[in-house]
């Protein structure tokens, strides 16, 4: 396949690359491309020859006599250069060129078993793209065997580029380079969402997708266009009515028949998603076709070590997109604090799934078809929700983490960031150090942690100024530690470099150095990143004089560089991290802490207060907008970073404990530092006591409202105390819901109570599984819980009332302590407030 760099403008038929693999029955690696066209998707399979390679130390002929007896499988062994970017040096190493990838890692006696060895662990189709130069979630052109990149003009980039303050010519050029890629232009995929439903002879045992003994009774699929279909299995006393569904129902006297035509109609679409599919869906699909004798060609699914997709289209599995912390946070603001399809589309979409009361193989096929339609519906929903959002943002990372969507869904951020600076190095030229090399060369650390257990001194936490203060705004340094990394040059080759010359360039606090004779390759990507985010797109997604659909775009990636930036300092810090380096971690820390506190010293020269401090932000008071412009602009002229106004508060209560308030926003939000109120998982009493009390810290307009609210909330706490000690409740207010992970008996090191409520659940028959809200209750007895089920009874003279009060003074305690109150005085009747109001103000 002949891959062309440049811009592809005036070139063939435009293609949306999606994702890559590796066919074992070929031999050969492939590419899945939508076309525009057609909105069809094609598989390329390579023709230029590659095959799977490492690196090794060992000269061509110590090689072949070391792995004499795979020499079968071993292609070629030759000497090539490689760049050692932990020593600056070029280096000569020997590349084993072999028939497959499992020859090189896999089995027994694989290559990486054997002798020692370098990017060995890189997953085949990801080292094939490395090599092509290619980028999933970006346009292509296609002229005769080639692709060409269908991206921004080079020249207007650099123009765009330039429009950034401080950028050196390198950096522009870097810089520009990432502006082609985010400018290209987004083609929109055709999907759907898909949703099976299994009959199970026994309502209390999980279908098991490797076996697929039992019959599919339904599949669902909702598309984008306009497709709304549910296939079902007749079975026994059959009789559906389906006047007033808005969805199409057809149904089989065969399985294998229905089966075989709800692939012909995946066909149709270039992304597949699913909730949960990597483990059930598609794997059980994939089987039952197997065993019924579905014809191979029909059969699209593809099963790998990591998951499933299918031959010719991708696999979203919003389940596991959703798991991924960063998304959670960063994409939507921890919106959903749940990973079930009924807690995240609570969340987002403001309605769940559809409640059953009978197991699925006894509803009735109307009642079956309208819950297995409304679990696929919810995915195409959570899919095509705000123009699209979370398809255009997984093409986005895509692009920005260079792997395929399969991939980017399946793997943490930290697998996105290894995989750019992969890709880079292959780039580059670069050999990719091994994680014991980077340790070695330069694992040393030399400030002292205060937290115990950690390896280097961490953030500053600014002591607070208890009490109420009134008229707070929060500033805070926009990507601190991206920006750090920029501003300082810190990578895991620059830090501590060769150069004698270099040693005086020393990082604040530490005794580590940073090199001034070359450009760090983490500081340049993610210094990149930051200035095209801050810099152009997030600037432009709020631009009015932008067309709407433009800012739309712009947006989604703005929120796509924000989830990699956020997390690029803690992946970095991170020990399993396969390029994580002590001295860049801690550097990175140390610069932090620099720039905070020369920051606190010029707002105390300024004549400003600062009430408290985080990391990255600060609490100030007695400040006027004359002062806040100063500011700015010398935490831009001094120290190269972007200061802004981040939060403004109606008031802030600070207690004597770090990382500890509450607050009152102009926008009428009360923040409250841990919000275990909440928390999903804390029962219902405990979250409307919780509510309670935030709906009163809304009305807190004046240093007088203090007075009645803290009156208010003491009668609040001592009357909810003695309704549980004279058991005066509802047992339902007071089960907790938690999540299973993963099935009861996969528990096998500790045994948390939700999982001793789904043992005794299954212990009377009831099934439960991955997935699945346990609910249950505290109790008296030996187990200590017992779990909320029509089947059994609860009395409430069982209930743990102690158990109660307990995590009842955790929830109130969080907004006692920022009070300065505390929760046992208040339930005994003794001194409920330490401090007056005056000693406060």
């Amino acid at each position: 396949m002949q891959l062309r760099l440049g811009q592809g403008e005036g070139m063939g038929d435009k293609l949306l690359l999606l994702s890559a693999g590796y066919d074992g029955e070929k031999g050969v690696a492939y590419l899945k491309l939508l076309r525009q066209d057609t909105g069809r998707v094609e598989i390329r399979y390579d023709d230029s020859g590659h095959l799977p390679y490492c690196y090794t130390n060992l000269s061509p002929q110590e090689v072949l006599d070391a792995l004499k007896d795979i020499r079968d499988s071993i292609v070629e062994v030759k000497e090539e250069e490689k760049f050692d970017a932990l020593r600056l040096r070029k280096i000569k190493l020997t590349k084993i060129i072999v028939k497959d990838p499992l020859t090189i890692g896999g089995r027994k006696n694989s290559v990486r078993e054997r002798i020692e060895t370098w990017e060995s662990d890189i997953p085949y189709h990801l080292n094939y793209l490395y090599d092509r130069g290619l980028i999933c979630g970006m346009p292509y052109h296609a002229s005769g065997d080639g692709l060409t990149p269908a991206t921004l003009d080079l020249n207007e980039a650099r123009k765009l580029a330039s429009q950034i303050k401080k950028l050196s010519e390198d950096d522009l050029s870097e810089v520009a380079s990432w502006i082609t890629v985010m400018e290209a232009e987004q083609l929109d995929p055709p999907y759907c969402a898909l949703d099976i439903e299994v009959f199970s002879p026994v309502s209390t045992r999980l279908p098991d997708p490797s076996k697929a003994e039992d019959p599919v009774i339904a599949v669902s699929i909702c598309g984008s266009d306009g497709r709304r279909d549910v296939f079902m299995l007749r079975r026994g006393d059959f009789s559906l009515d389906t006047t007033g569904l808005d969805f199409k129902v057809s149904v089989y006297d065969s399985e294998e028949k229905m089966l075989g035509d709800v692939f012909d109609a995946l066909s149709n679409y270039a992304i597949i998603a699913t909730f949960n599919g990597d483990q059930f869906d598609l794997p059980y699909l994939h089987n039952r076709a197997k065993r019924l004798g579905v014809n191979r060609g029909r059969n699209m699914i593809v099963i790998g070590r990591e998951g499933a997709t299918f031959q010719n289209a991708a696999h979203i599995d919003l389940y596991s997109f959703f798991l991924n912390k960063s998304i959670q946070v960063y994409a939507f603001d921890n919106k959903y604090r749940e990973y079930t399809l009924e807690a995240i589309s609570q969340a987002l979409l403001g309605r769940g799934k559809i409640q059953i009361e009978r197991p699925i193989s006894e509803l009735s096929p109307r009642e079956l078809a309208t819950y297995s339609f409304g679990d696929a519906l919810l995915v195409y929903e959570l899919l095509s929700n705000n123009d699209r959002l979370i398809i255009r943002l997984i093409l986005v990372l895509c692009r920005i983490s260079r792997l395929p969507v399969e991939d980017l869904c399946r793997h943490g951020v930290s697998g996105w960031i290894k995989n750019l600076i992969y890709f880079e190095h292959r780039r580059r030229g670069w050999l990719i150090p091994r994680p014991e090399e980077i340790l070695r060369e330069k694992g040393m650390t030399t400030t002292k942690a205060i937290i115990e257990g950690k390896k280097y001194r961490g953030a500053i936490v600014v002591e607070p100024v208890p009490g109420i203060h009134f008229g707070v705004k929060v500033l805070d340094f926009a990507s601190l530690y991206p920006s750090a990394l920029k501003r300082w040059n810190l990578s895991y080759e620059t830090i501590r470099c060769p150069h004698e010359e270099c040693r005086s360039n020393v990082v604040p606090e530490t005794g580590h150095w940073v090199c001034t004779k070359r450009r760090g390759l983490q500081s340049q990507i993610i210094g990149s990143l930051r200035d095209i985010r801050v810099g152009i797109y997030k600037p432009r997604s709020s631009d009015p004089t932008i067309p709407r659909e433009k800012r739309i775009w712009y947006d989604v990636i703005q929120k796509a560089l924000k989830v990699f930036l956020n997390a690029s300092y803690g992946v970095f810090g991170f020990e399993e991290f396969p390029l994580y380096c002590p001295p860049l971690a801690e550097s990175t820390a140390a610069i932090g802490r620099y720039v905070f506190s020369e920051a606190i010293e010029k707002v105390r020269e300024l004549g400003g207060t600062v009430i408290y401090g985080d990391t990255d932000s600060l609490f100030l008071k007695g400040y006027n907008e004359e002062m806040l412009r100063t500011l700015i602009r010398w935490a831009d002229e001094s120290l190269g970073l972007d200061l802004e106004v981040d939060k403004e508060y109606v008031y802030v209560v600070l207690s004597q404990r770090k990382k500890n308030y509450l607050g009152l926003t102009v926008k009428g939000v009360v923040d409250v530092k841990g919000l275990t109120g909440k928390k999903r998982h804390i029962f219902n009493l405990a979250h409307h006591l919780f509510e309670e009390m935030i709906e009163g810290l809304k009305q807190i307009r004046q240093p007088e409202d203090f007075e009645r609210f803290k009156a208010d909330l003491v009668k609040l706490i001592r009357e909810s105390h003695n309704k549980l000690i004279n058991r005066e409740f509802e047992v339902s207010d007071l089960a907790f819901s938690v999540m299973l992970s993963k099935s009861p008996e996969q528990y096998t090191k500790t045994t948390p109570p939700h999982v001793k409520a789904a043992q005794k659940l299954a212990a009377i028959g009831v099934k439960v599984g991955s997935g699945d809200i346990i609910q249950y209750v505290k109790t008296k007895d030996r187990l200590g819980v017992t779990p909320l089920h029509p089947r059994i009874e609860i009395n409430k003279n069982q209930v743990d009332v102690e158990a109660y009060i307990e995590y009842l003074k955790g929830v109130f305690q969080q907004v006692l302590d920022s009070l300065d109150m505390d929760f046992d005085e208040i339930v005994s009747g003794g001194k409920t407030v330490k401090r007056t109001l005056d000693e406060f103000l």
